[in-house]
């Protein structure tokens, strides 16, 4: 059995003799892009070509055709284009990710000096164009890593595509080639994730990328690991450190093109500069601003406010923007969280837990710089903690962290995100105290939930949901789950609870799938099913009904209260008509308020009230708290329109009792544009659970479900 160097050198060699073999038209080159370019081709690589010609003597279409047959004859997969020098330096400058392609140009036959001068070609319209075009780079990369997901947290990682794999390394290389960053040390990692890849094509006879359970033994066989399962940690490993060389190198990007953009006196940074060359600095909370896509203290930052870390660290979440190293400094010296949680830093810590992409990084780098166990007390134990369980491919930590992005995935599908996502985080943080871990967990939990003020009710279901969170598992394992003893011992479990059964089902699934592969099989993922539906068609639904409500207003038809204690402020409406409503909701959006809670009814003469439950972005309490200004500013009329959303997962359905229920991902302005697209209602409630929207709604009279379905999905979820 060949090594997979081996099998690629002889790939390679294979490939160079073929195409060395071609009678290439006078006076041209060919020149090798892509994997045969790295010496990375496998027996089943793609071949990627370029056939240079000088400017002005373009050989014959005919004969350049021709010329192939033979990488054809060979069963070689062909890819290939015919270009000048002058032209592959046009197509870097024209777009990053064409020039990105390119980057690895090597000589194979012909003309060697139209190569070099190709390549000086490209890598200067390179250099210039990631300047120009940074933003729009870095948009390719982050859409790849949405579709592949992370090589780290898969149990089919994609080696090539997910983020932390081998393009990744490749992006590093073209950061560096472009002077905006050093190409880190990453010999081992790449020669892992290349051999993994390697070997896979040759366990699977195939191109692939993704390394799914059924070849993994093979290929950690061949590279010498005991089991797939070492094989995955070591995997894991390698593209986390591939990440975080990534990350640092986007940071060092964003400050090289920062200092350009200031040295200069023009942007660019495009849509990240000023018209005077220094980046723009957006505010993104009360002392937290964003500038060149990284994240700062404001000028004069209030440093004795300890939840100025959530703030930050939950825009960090919500933006995807670097923290800045700066930033990382002032919040080490930030004081001690106070033992009892306003409700502002409890909705920043559920953003932190609510990011499907930022969530991992997010925390990561919070408990590298030593900040996230004041927020997670109990972290430090499980830190680096090896599970017992051999099904388990992580540590206690990096399992937990993958459980709540999981979790995250699905919080607009849940009822209650923010205690899924908290139970996610601590289902298994009792590990390692010698006693079942889920009664331990279970009292760490309840003791969080009590700093973070949680209902008793809350606090139950949270404690509930830790304590049982093996329960599905082992009756699936143990039971027929179609048997009215699984059914009634879910029941038990759950206190009979129909929220709880259904938050258990998702955890189930998310602790599974962040177990290890093999865990969630379609087996267990039937049996947990069942066992649920029948447990919950035991259950009665809870039907919502109309908020009760107390509206205090003044002449004014609007009014503003503030609750110091729990750093909120509430605002009080009421109109003649439903369209009324479009004129509160722009003011609050104009001031950047996010509103936390919210009820609007109709009463029987037709008008509407409602109450909002603000919370402050980009002011401080004292100065949003001025009735006579906010009241000016509604009657003035300024702000009459809606500002544009971006799209964002959204479900819409109609749930027991025909009350329409809209899960969304919180946005400033997000209520507003539901409010619009809404018929005529009798009621409505909304509220942020877990960073995430949740709106109950019952509907005046007959109404099409399906176009009132479409109607708020294309608002809220539109492109």
């Amino acid at each position: 059995m060949h090594t997979a160097a081996q099998i690629r050198a002889e790939a390679h060699a294979s490939a160079l003799r073929v195409l060395r073999s071609l009678e290439l038209p006078p006076g041209t080159a060919l020149a090798a892009t892509g994997s045969f370019a790295r010496n990375e081709m496998t027996p089943y690589s793609d071949i990627d070509v370029i056939l240079i010609y000088p400017e002005g003597h373009e050989p014959d279409p005919a004969l350049v055709e021709q010329l192939w047959y033979p990488v054809w004859d060979a069963k070689y997969r062909l890819d290939y284009a015919l270009r000048t020098p002058q032209e592959c330096g046009a197509i870097a400058a024209e777009d990053a990710s064409a020039g990105f392609a390119q980057l690895d140009l090597a000589f194979v036959a012909g003309r060697k000096v139209l190569v070099d001068e190709a390549r000086a070609q490209l890598l200067a319209a390179w250099r210039r164009q990631l300047q120009r075009g940074f933003d729009d780079f870095l948009d390719t990369a982050i859409t790849r890593w949405k579709r592949s997901g992370a090589v780290a947290a898969m149990t089919n990682p994609d080696l090539k595509n997910g983020r932390g794999g081998l393009r990744d390394i490749q992006l590093l290389r073209a950061m560096a080639l472009g002077n905006l960053c050093d190409f880190p040390d990453l010999d081992g990692e790449q020669r892992l994730l290349l051999d993994a890849r390697t070997l896979l094509h040759v366990t699977a006879r195939r191109h692939r990328d993704i390394l799914d359970p059924e070849f993994a033994a093979d290929v950690a066989a061949d590279l010498g690991f005991e089991s797939r399962y070492a094989l995955t940690a070591a995997l894991v490993s390698a593209a986390a450190t591939v990440n975080k060389a990534v990350e640092r190198g986007l940071a060092t990007a964003r400050g090289v093109l920062g200092r350009n953009a200031s040295a200069t006196g023009r942007g660019v940074l495009g849509r990240n500069a000023s018209a005077t060359g220094r980046g723009r600095r957006r505010p993104l909370d009360v002392d937290v601003v964003a500038e060149a896509g990284s994240i700062f203290l404001s000028r004069n930052p209030n440093v004795k406010d300890p939840w100025l870390l959530t703030r930050v660290a939950a825009a960090a979440a919500r933006t995807g923007y670097i923290i800045g190293e700066t930033t990382w400094r002032q919040l080490q010296d930030l004081p001690e969280l106070p033992p009892r949680w306003p409700r502002a830093a409890v909705d920043d810590f559920f953003a932190i837990l609510s990011s499907p992409r930022c969530t991992p990084r997010v925390i990561q780098d919070l408990d590298r710089y030593g900040l996230w166990e004041r927020l997670v007390p109990e972290w430090g134990h499980v830190r680096g903690l090896l599970p017992r369980e051999r099904s388990h491919v992580n540590a206690v930590d990096h399992h937990l962290i993958a459980t709540v992005t999981r979790c995250a995935q699905v919080r607009t599908s849940v009822a209650r995100p923010d205690l899924l996502l908290l139970a996610a985080l601590y289902h298994d943080i009792g590990k390692g105290y010698g006693r079942p871990h889920a009664q331990v967990g279970a009292e760490m939990i309840t003791r969080q939930a009590a700093r973070m003020r949680l209902s008793v009710a809350d606090r139950s279901r949270a404690q509930t949901l830790v304590a049982e969170h093996t329960t599905l598992a082992r009756l699936a394992a143990t039971m027929d789950p179609a048997s009215d003893a699984a059914r009634d011992t879910l029941l038990a479990a759950a206190h009979y609870d129909q929220l709880t059964i259904s938050l258990l089902a998702v955890l189930a699934e998310a602790d599974a799938q962040s177990t290890g592969p093999g865990v969630w099989t379609l087996r267990v993922e039937q049996a947990q099913k069942l066992i649920v539906a029948r447990a919950l068609e035991a259950l009665k639904p809870r039907v919502l009904s109309r908020p009760a409500m107390h509206v205090p207003l003044s002449s004014e038809g609007v009014a503003l209260k503030v609750d110091w204690e729990d750093q909120e402020v509430s605002v009080s409406w009421c109109g003649t008509s439903q369209g009324e409503l479009k004129r509160i909701f722009a003011l609050l959006s104009a001031l950047g308020w996010t509103i936390v809670r919210a009820n609007i009814v109709r009463e029987e003469d037709g008008a509407y009230k409602a109450e909002f439950f603000i919370r402050t972005v980009q002011q401080t309490l004292k100065e949003a708290a001025q009735e006579i200004r906010f009241i000016q500013s509604y009657n003035s009329r300024t702000y009459t329109e809606l500002p544009a959303i971006a799209g964002e997962v959204t479900t819409a359905a109609f749930d027991v009792g025909g009350i329409l229920v809209i899960r969304t991902v919180e946005r400033i302005g997000a209520l507003g544009h539901l409010v619009e697209a809404l018929p005529d209602f009798v009621w409505l409630r909304h509220e942020i659970l877990g960073a995430t929207m949740i709106v109950n709604v019952y509907l005046a009279g007959q109404v099409s479900r399906a176009t009132v379905v479409g109607n708020v999905t294309r608002a809220l979820a539109r492109d």
